[in-house]
């Protein structure tokens, strides 16, 4: 074998790779599949050939996770007392990168993004954060060496310095918020904040060998935020049509309970639509690539033991107008989640919503 050759089947050996021809498959195989192509006489077929052929279709399937902390007033403990902080959410996620969530149904070319996108995205400069640190993305590496090799602490940058630089972070930006807390306009963030530079769309398709290879993206919004919208925007301003508000404050929760109430319904959700309650719906079509994970919905109605003190309690008007505004918003995928008290719920909760086992 001469010289020219080798090189060519070294370039052979990793275009495999990135292009996924040796998921699951041990090196041995990818490097006969190597060979195969490149001894391929005057009967293969070009390139170029390849290329305008239709043959088989592989998607590759890619996760990008995106927290979305609103770092409103609900971050400080002491007024709204919860098992966990948002810096235990955003480990036990970060704990999972590996080997859960790369190796799921994958050993080879994951080109998977963490990263915090902030609601109110001008606490960038106000809290000084370092955006960089706060950024795990597999897709900057060359090949699958140099993945493998940061994955498993053999290079200069590794992966368990970043999420441990990743949740310092976090954590720090936390920690400002609870002494100068500003509001969070989830409803302008859903219509405006979740845009190109947050959302992952499918990459042009690699076709190779009569075979077509799709690297395609799961986005996965993990919105940290109580349920409660505070837009900033109130009264007639607030809602351009009698009961369809911007804004899900705690007042006008209290006022659709008591709406409801007077009435003399007996079915809320049938009150609800035949008083066209609910929150206007956003304009934005990234949102149907999107998957909305709400952690964790705050119930203020309940005593400090935990009982309800109303009916229906704040929770379950919460999840009436949070899931009418999202169907509406034609959000891909939604899940509404409650207050939960471990790390380990907290796990399975996430990985449940991204099909991780």
């Amino acid at each position: 074998m001469n010289k020219t050759f080798v090189l060519d089947l070294a370039y052979l050996k990793d275009t495999c790779l990135r292009l996924g021809l040796c998921l699951h498959k041990p090196i041995g195989i990818c490097l006969i599949l190597a060979i195969t192509l490149a001894s391929c006489s005057s009967n293969s077929k070009s390139f170029k050939e390849a290329e305008r052929e239709e043959g088989e279709s592989i998607n590759l399937t890619h996760y990008n996770i995106i927290f979305a902390p609103d770092l409103s007033n609900r971050v400080n403990t002491k007024l709204h007392p919860r098992p966990l902080n948002d810096q235990q959410i955003v480990h036990s996620v970060l704990e999972n990168i590996y080997p859960a969530i790369l190796n799921h149904q994958r050993s080879d070319n994951q080109l998977d993004r963490f990263t915090v996108s902030l609601v109110n995205k001008k606490l960038v400069n106000e809290y000084d954060i370092n955006k960089s640190l706060l950024n795990i993305d597999f897709s900057q590496f060359k090949n699958q060496r140099e993945r493998i090799d940061y994955i498993k602490g053999r290079s200069e940058a590794t992966l368990e310095a970043d999420i441990q630089n990743f949740a310092q972070e976090f954590a720090r930006v936390n920690e400002i918020a609870t002494k100068n807390t500003f509001g969070a306009d989830v409803w302008s963030y859903l219509n405006a904040g979740v845009d190109n530079l947050v959302v992952q769309e499918e990459k042009d398709p690699i076709i190779f060998n009569g075979t077509t290879y799709r690297n395609q993206y799961r986005n996965v919004l993990i919105l940290l935020t109580d349920g409660y919208i505070e837009a900033g925007i109130y009264d007639n301003k607030g809602c351009p049509e009698k009961n369809q508000c911007y804004y899900l404050s705690g007042e006008r929760v209290k006022q659709f309970r008591q709406a409801f109430k007077q009435s003399g319904a007996k079915d809320m959700k049938s009150f609800f639509e035949e008083n066209n309650y609910g929150i206007v719906p956003v304009s934005n079509p990234y949102l149907e690539e999107v998957e909305v994970l709400v952690l964790e919905m705050y119930d203020r109605s309940l005593s400090q033991g935990g009982n309800a003190t109303v009916h229906p309690t704040d929770t379950e008007i919460l999840k009436l107008f949070w899931s009418d505004w999202l169907e509406k918003s034609n959000v891909k995928r939604y899940e509404l989640r409650p207050l939960m008290t471990t790390e380990a719920e907290v796990e399975q909760v996430v990985m449940n919503f991204m099909g991780v086992r």
